[in-house]
């Protein structure tokens, strides 16, 4: 009897797609042209060599089918069908069903491996290799509509399965904690979890094995889980998680309302209304969120001016567009912070009344000058030796002393912490229609932040006179209004009126600022002298020249100045080395290293060898003594801004004596006044604890657990403000300032909604910050420049040319004519008596210091 015939089964690979072409038969068969299905439709002729072969119903059955025949028999012998003969197999009646011998072949039936294989069959029968003909329908279309019942009951019930996943119940569905809980990492591994065959399904539909091959990185993962979230919201919108997360980060990037209505029709996000009020409810907890928090934790406020523009998109007398002026303010918790003892309004008050009867003196403040000095000098070297390490040609990755101990950058002085639990919170106010433009305007403010702090009632505001203290930070002019306002107020009836409550930082920011200013102000020149004008014409710097508040120009001024210092620290390394290549300098020694950096500081980096330098007039190199005073006058300004940016407020504090001596040279008398009251604070007036109190808590903060990302208070105001006008502004013609003030202690939420997003979609890359070019061929065209003027070589009697009676390009050592009045005592008794007046103005702030000439 010929050999039964043998079916392959290419349908144990999920993956297997059969071709039309193909054949389901063993390839020993292909001479045969077996058709077994009477339901293949028409016959095709085929070729004569096929014709010509014998059939299959001319051959002998094989063992196989002579049983199935005798089974068939006795199935039609039974009055059955094969397909009652299955039914009946199947749970067909009762007796079928609790018959032994029945379940038992049930059962072994439905545990069967070949089960799978005879339904594929069913589903798409074979046919022999090279036909033409149709392939049999068999039971596609029954077990497809089967199929497609299970599939609908299966997903479904996954579907529901995810409910606990995109719930979000109205009431904390707002909150900060709420909206960037949503992990889509965590949620895609949640829900392959509850849904595997939804989620596998849908992940097959996404990508196709070609693109699985070409682009193996594209990861539909994300998209995936949004069509599942939007799939449980038209199910009902109590499964809104994802789409409220959208709808808060689309409101504040520029989506119109209209674009909310689309969105909200396709179910991606909420509505515009339901948006709109949530940023109300928003505003609203973030509030209470911040009084509660204000009761746990020590906490301080600042505040500064904010022009907002308004627009209007139909003109009436009483609508115009306009710039308004007002005021916004923001309060900063940390968490990590020693909260101050329970009787420390009256210790404060204590020490201000005998801090007063104890001015600080300039002798005192000299003799700390020299300690801060002092402690200065090592970081002023690491600081000269870094700029060696940085070079190129040096190479320190590979240099064989980079890890002795001298090479090692000094400790701190005092720096803060920066883990998990000192991230500062930000918590905005809502904005007021209150300029900074007067004292008025300034008491109303204190009155209208107490409100929102929580203070309005005659309890809270007792509590605060008698018991608390609160630190308000803002730049000079605010610090400046507040402090003088305390002076009026000396004679007010109750401790609350007379302001015993306050205390007032100077924001950092600000004082670099005018240390900066200063900088460029004495060290400017012209175009054709060795000062920063000629460095700013070699570096193609525009808008340096002259001094600006607004823009960008203190940015620039700030990098140029880095540029500058490093271009001539570097020629000094090869000077004092003797050398014309950083690279011959890895043959030294660590130990030789730090002597020619100590010689660096000490022949041409400081007051000493300026003094040294004048010692004999007639010999006197003009342009080697500016380069000298250049770079004493420069290099502490770089240790103040990495100060603030490492959060190294011990060397912040070590600055106040130098700035104060260089402010008093350069008659900026606001920030004299800023250093002496600094000066005042700590060593008179402020108990421990205050001082303690102000060095960790008012100076700087961190939003982050980096340590390279501390920022002044006034620096975080002025990025608020940035927020409330740019950012997250609000443009229509509803907006006016009682939508702000609503609005406003909405945005750290937003803010952390928007970060959160970026984290999730990979796309905080773009457009967080501007990539800094390489600076290195800046620095190499300075260093020409300064090799071919000779500035750092001493040519005895050397001279500055100029036609002028007052010679620029030859700048007065301002902070040793501020030394010196400090040391005379009459700048300080100036000062003394000027603050003790109860009601000093501005004006008579303008006549109390020496002139330096």
């Amino acid at each position: 009897m010929a050999e039964s015939i043998s079916f392959e089964h290419p349908y144990s690979d999920l993956e297997y797609s059969e071709p039309e072409y193909n054949s389901d038969f063993d390839p020993r068969d292909v001479d045969k042209g077996f058709d077994s299905d009477a339901e293949s439709g028409p016959i095709d002729g085929g070729n004569d060599e096929q014709s010509s072969a014998p059939s299959v119903s001319e051959l002998p059955p094989g063992p196989l089918a002579v049983k199935i025949f005798k089974i068939l028999a006795v199935i039609q012998g039974n009055g059955l069908t094969v397909a009652e003969f299955l039914d009946a197999l199947s749970w067909g009646d009762r007796d079928c069903t609790l018959d032994a011998t029945v379940r038992a072949a049930r059962t072994a039936l439905c545990n069967s491996p070949l089960l799978p294989g005879i339904l594929r069959r069913w589903h798409r029968p074979p046919r022999p290799p090279n036909s033409r003909k149709a392939r049999p329908q068999g039971a596609r279309s029954a077990m497809e509509h089967f199929a497609l019942e299970c599939s609908q009951e299966i997903l479904e019930r996954e579907l529901e399965e995810l409910a606990d996943i995109f719930k979000s119940p109205f009431g904390d569905d707002i909150s900060e904690e709420e909206l960037t809980s949503l992990s889509f990492p965590q949620t895609v591994k949640l829900v392959k979890l509850k849904a595997p065959n939804l989620w596998e399904i849908l992940f097959r539909l996404a990508r196709t094995p070609g693109q699985q091959t070409r682009n193996p990185h594209k990861n539909p993962s994300n998209t995936i889980l949004i069509v599942l979230a939007m799939f449980s919201y038209t199910r009902t919108h109590h499964r809104g998680k994802l789409q409220k997360l959208f709808a808060v980060y689309f409101k504040f990037h520029g989506l119109s309302a209209k674009g909310f209505d689309t969105l909200h029709a396709i179910g991606l996000t909420m509505s515009n209304k339901w948006t709109g009020d949530a940023v109300d409810r928003i505003s609203e907890e973030g509030m209470k969120t911040m009084k509660r928090l204000m009761e746990l934790y020590p906490w301080i406020m600042s505040y500064d001016n904010a022009l907002v523009a308004f627009r209007v998109f139909s003109q009436r007398i009483d609508r115009k567009g306009s710039q308004g002026s007002g005021t916004a303010g923001t309060v900063y918790i940390k968490r990590g912070a020693k909260r101050l003892p329970p009787n420390i309004n009256r210790m404060l008050q204590e020490w201000r009344r005998d801090g007063a009867k104890n001015p600080i003196s300039g002798a005192d403040i000299f003799k700390l000058s020299l300690a801060a000095d002092k402690r200065r000098i090592p970081h002023l070297r690491f600081l000269v030796l870094r700029y060696l390490f940085h070079s190129e040609p040096f190479d320190f990755e590979t240099y064989s002393g980079r890890d002795h101990d001298l090479l090692q950058q000094p400790a701190a002085l005092r720096q803060l912490p920066c883990g998990k639990n000192d991230i500062t919170l930000q918590y905005l106010l809502g904005t007021l229609n209150i300029p900074e433009a007067s004292y008025e305007d300034n008491s109303r403010l204190i009155i209208e932040w107490l409100k929102q702090l929580g203070y309005s009632d005659d309890r809270a505001q007792k509590k605060l006179g008698l018991e608390q203290v609160m630190a308000w930070v803002g730049d000079q002019l605010t610090v400046d209004r507040l402090r003088n306002l305390f002076r009026f107020r000396a004679e007010d009836d109750n401790s609350f009126e007379r302001l015993d409550w306050l205390i007032f930082p100077p924001g950092w920011l600000h004082i670099q600022m005018a240390f900066a200013n200063s900088i460029h102000k004495k060290h400017l020149g012209t175009a054709k002298g060795r000062g920063l004008s000629a460095a700013f014409d070699i570096l193609k710097r525009r808008g340096l020249q002259t001094q600006r508040t607004q823009g960008t120009f203190f940015h620039d001024l700030d990098e140029t100045l880095h540029i500058i210092v490093e271009a001539q620290i570097r020629e000094l390394w090869m000077h004092v080395a003797k050398t014309t290549d950083l690279q011959d300098l890895r043959q030294r020694s660590p130990a030789e290293l730090v002597k020619l950096a100590d010689e660096i500081l000490g022949s041409h980096a400081s007051s000493a060898a300026l003094v040294q330098m004048r010692a004999v007039k007639p010999q006197n190199d003009e342009v080697k003594s500016q380069s000298i005073m250049f770079l004493r006058d420069t290099l502490p300004y770089i240790l103040l801004r990495s100060a603030v940016k490492h959060g190294d407020v011990g060397s912040m504090e070590d600055m106040i004596p130098l700035m104060l001596f260089r402010f008093i040279g350069g008659k900026n008398n606001n920030y004299s006044g800023e250093m002496f009251e600094l000066l005042q604070g700590f060593h008179r007036e402020w108990p421990p604890e205050i001082c303690d109190f102000i060095r960790n808590d008012c100076w700087v903060i961190n939003n982050t657990t980096q340590r390279s990302a501390f920022l002044a208070v006034d620096e975080a105001q002025e990025m608020n403000i940035k927020d409330i006008k740019v950012t997250y502004r609000s443009e229509g013609p509803s907006i006016d300032w009682d939508y702000l003030k609503k609005l406003h202690p909405a945005i750290h939420v937003i803010r952390a909604v928007n970060q959160h997003m970026e984290s999730e979609f990979k796309t905080r890359i773009r457009g967080k910050k501007h990539t800094v070019p390489k600076k290195e061929q800046d620095i190499k065209e300075l260093q020409q420049w300064y090799r071919a003027s000779d500035v750092h070589k001493y040519r005895p009697g050397r001279k500055i040319p100029t036609a002028l009676k007052k010679n620029p390009d030859q700048p007065k050592d301002v902070l040793s004519w501020g030394g010196i009045a400090i040391q005379t005592g009459k700048t300080s008794q100036r000062w003394i008596e000027a603050r003790s007046v109860d009601r000093a103005t501005s004006e008579d702030w303008d006549d109390l210091f020496l002139d330096a000439d």
